[in-house]
């Protein structure tokens, strides 16, 4: 009786233990599914099964789904994974977008549509439009996911380690999704008592930035210095690049923020490019502790459809644990300090 309950409430922390011993962080996948099983087997030396002969444990940072070829391959492959004690993973906010029924650009497949590629007319490939059968078994998984991971040497979030945020999720209980619900309910009386428009920039950074889930899925956020369109959006407001003042002694681990291999690739249409000046595989942040393993696999898939190359440019990637290393799908291996 005493282990079920342990096991239930270990269920409803939204931030949960790291496991000891060596570790890989894997990027958003993105559902790449070719990507993953060469970087995890080819690469990374993993079994087929999830297991690894020096006992490594894979953790992802969360995005598991939407704009590759086959979302729900990738998230039943980390599922089964997760289940036999040999992976973990965060909430991304691709996931947080289908808890909350948001519709966005790239998450089509999830509704049994196709993703329409701008601009051209043409479809992005998938090879798996969801069904009914397949929300719910989807939703089921990603409603049982943590927002961070911690250990006393490392931390792993999707997008942002915000202590203010993580001490409220410490102490909190629920799903993710009850507690973005509340803290946007809470968010929307305080702007009200203030008089604040909702419609407002202010509301906008305030509904982010005063909302714990939303900034452990997407981090920090601040006004634009003029509206852009990204995500099938426009957007008035643009991110922050928190690393930069993470001054904090456990390395942290996070993925989100479309890091560009080759300075072509740098996703200007989606804000300020917030990597400018620094090396690909280059630790951030004052203590150089702050790791992001995005490397826009997410542009594989609409490059594939337009048929160009920028699918080569891009990568899937992991950060190898004690080590600081970098290793990709397509065989880049760095060092990472």
């Amino acid at each position: 009786m005493t282990g079920r309950r342990e096991r239930t409430i270990l269920f409803m922390d939204l931030v949960r233990p790291l496991p000891s011993g060596p570790l890989d962080v894997i990027g958003d996948v993105h559902g790449e599914a070719d990507a993953l099983r060469e970087l995890m087997q080819a690469r990374l030396g993993y079994r087929a099964d999830g297991s690894h002969p020096q006992g490594r444990h894979a953790v992802f940072v969360g995005d598991l789904v939407d704009r590759g070829e086959d979302s729900l391959a990738v998230a039943r492959q980390v599922r089964t994974w997760i289940e036999a004690g040999r992976a973990s993973c965060v909430l991304g906010n691709h996931e947080l977008n289908l808890l909350l029924g948001k519709r966005r650009s790239g998450n089509e497949w999830f509704y049994g549509e196709p993703q329409a590629l701008t601009g051209s007319g043409g479809l992005i490939p998938q090879r798996v439009l969801g069904t009914e059968a397949e929300r719910a078994e989807l939703l089921e998984f990603v409603e049982t996911l943590p927002l961070a991971l911690e250990r006393a040497d490392l931390r792993v979030v999707h997008a942002c380690w915000q202590r203010e945020s993580l001490d409220v999720l410490r102490a909190a209980r629920g799903s993710a999704r009850e507690r973005f619900h509340a803290a946007r309910e809470h968010v929307e009386s305080a702007l009200m008592a203030r008089g604040v428009h909702p419609d407002m920039i202010e509301a906008d950074v305030e509904r982010q930035n005063a909302n714990p889930v939303a900034v452990c899925t997407s981090g920090l956020e601040r006004p634009a210095a003029a509206p852009f369109r990204a995500g099938g959006r426009m957007r008035r407001v643009e991110r922050v690049p928190w690393w930069q003042d993470y001054d904090e002694a456990p390395a942290v681990v996070f993925g989100h923020y479309w890091r560009g291999l080759v300075e072509s690739d740098w996703p200007a249409a989606r804000g300020p490019y917030l990597f400018a000046g620094t090396p690909p595989e280059a630790a951030l942040g004052p203590r150089r502790n702050a790791y992001c393993v995005d490397f826009g696999v997410g542009y594989r898939n609409p490059g594939r459809a337009r048929g160009d190359a920028q699918g080569k440019r891009n990568a899937l990637a992991a950060l190898r644990w004690p080590e600081r290393e970098i290793v990709t799908d397509t065989g880049g291996h760095w060092s990472a300090r």
